[in-house]
């Protein structure tokens, strides 16, 4: 991302990939000095590099020099800005790197997130929230409550520490790539093997031309249990809409753990899965999430060894005891 720095007082800011600056409270950048409009200037990236704008009255200066109103300029590391007039506030330049998603920081002591593959918020050890990209490519926001598409300046978070999304595909570039990835993802088949007292799960999926290991974990137990339900569900003629889901409270009962401990589990699988998938830009939907229950998404499923457990009396939790 670029990055400008007053000298004024040494503040680094992220440039954003439509970066306001002005006297307007929802600008971007907030800029106080009375010789600079409300929508003073702004910063953009073009798909190639960042350039400047000027939309004031008293003018934008880079490098002692009035940029005309309306025209552009390509920035580059070292150039100095001022806003409103040649001896305000300068800004100079210190990085002209691409554009990236990010999560910028609300809440004051957090630090910006750069994002890539899955993030938890507030924390991986307390993973209440996870931010990752859908099979289309678009960034999303999966809660207790469901799973919804984030967009430019929507905040995350919890009620306490909280950011606020920053998408770099609105620039041309990211929007020709996130193009060319739409592609719909090839069908996938999750193959358990179970043993015999269920201690032990291994998970390989098969991807048509390929196939992936991910081998034994403690969180593949979890995620066996909801492809079960899938299964049963399926199996008892409901429809594909409304087969899998299970109350969370119930599952948090069946494997013995707290919410937030099924929580990191559910993270830990969706992260290995994600770092393991061969067609990144195609990542498939795993779990889904409404409020209060859960679910393994519709994909086909192999399960291999295991105990044979009463369907009814396993996902009400009567008779059986589960590790």
């Amino acid at each position: 991302m670029a990055i400008i720095v007053s000298e004024q007082t040494s503040i680094n800011v992220t440039v954003q990939p439509q970066h306001v600056f002005g006297r307007h409270p929802t600008a971007a950048t907030h800029i106080v000095n009375p010789e600079s409009s409300r929508t003073h200037a702004v910063i953009i990236w073009d798909g190639e590099s960042w350039i400047l704008k000027d939309t004031s009255t008293n003018g934008t200066f880079i490098n002692g020099k009035r940029l005309s109103r309306g025209l552009q300029e390509r920035l580059n590391v070292e150039d100095r800005i001022q806003f409103g007039g040649e001896h305000t506030e300068a800004w100079f330049v210190k990085d002209i790197s691409p554009p990236e998603c990010l999560l910028l920081p609300l809440t004051i002591g957090l630090s910006t997130i750069h994002l890539n593959g899955i993030t938890a918020l507030p924390s991986e050890s307390d993973p209440q929230i996870s931010i990752y990209k859908s099979a289309c490519g678009q960034w999303v926001c999966e809660t207790s409550t469901g799973i919804f598409d984030l967009k430019m300046g929507d905040r995350v978070g919890t009620e306490d520490k909280q950011w606020r999304f920053v998408d770099a595909q609105a620039c041309v570039e990211t929007e020709i790539i996130r193009d060319n990835g739409s592609a719909k993802p090839m069908e996938l088949t999750f193959k358990f093997d179970v043993s015999q007292n269920e201690e032990h799960v291994s998970l390989m999926l098969d991807c048509g031309d390929d196939t992936v290991d991910l081998e034994v974990r403690n969180h593949h137990y979890l995620i066996l249990l909801l492809a079960r339900k899938y299964q049963s569900d399926q199996a008892e003629g409901l429809s594909k809409s409304e087969s899998g889901w299970i109350d969370k409270d119930l599952l948090c009962k069946m494997v013995g753990q707290s919410g937030n401990h099924v929580n990191i589990q559910i993270y830990r699988f969706r992260k290995q899965f994600i770092d393991a998938y061969p067609y990144a830009n195609q990542t498939p939907q795993v779990i889904e999430r409404r409020t209060g229950e859960i679910r393994f998404s519709p994909n086909p499923v192999e399960i291999m060894g295991g105990v044979n457990l009463d369907t009814h009396s396993e996902f009400t939790g009567e008779g059986v005891s589960l590790n």
